[in-house]
């Protein structure tokens, strides 16, 4: 195979995988939405004196946040991937383009420290109790 083409599959493979952190990351949002509705009806029972039922909010909120690491951890992987391809296999590469890919592969990489902490502080928050159960938390 010559190198045209293992550069062809290499790109085809970095896309698949951006999509695949697509998919994860709308998979989270979905999951964000719904853990602030599963907070609103929580609260709203608890005005009108209805006897709430379970709040479940704090664990669909640390499940979004787990996910939304994943896909983060994804999409730095391709970021860095995509510098190094071209950094490596275009000899004119302009050096705008490559401190561009330079810069979006750190924003990434900031990225995946951001969301793992914020995973890491919903799963403790799911894991904590209140006399309501967990907390009721939002990202």
């Amino acid at each position: 195979m010559n190198t045209s083409n293992q550069n062809i599959y290499f790109d085809l493979n970095l896309i698949y995988q951006e999509r695949f952190g697509d998919v994860l990351f709308l998979i989270g949002t979905i999951l964000a939405i719904i853990s602030t509705y599963q907070a609103e009806k929580f609260t709203l029972e608890k005005l009108f004196k209805i006897i709430p039922s379970q709040n479940n909010s704090a664990y669909t909120i640390a499940a979004a946040s787990w996910i939304f690491f994943i896909a983060s951890i994804i999409f730095a992987y391709v970021a860095i991937a995509r510098y190094d391809e071209v950094k490596s296999t275009d000899p004119n590469v302009s050096p705008v383009t490559l401190k561009g890919g330079e810069i979006t592969a750190i924003g990434n990489i900031f990225k995946v420290i951001g969301f793992g902490l914020a995973a890491v502080g919903n799963q403790l928050k799911a894991n904590s109790t209140t006399a309501d159960g967990p907390a009721i938390i939002s990202q």
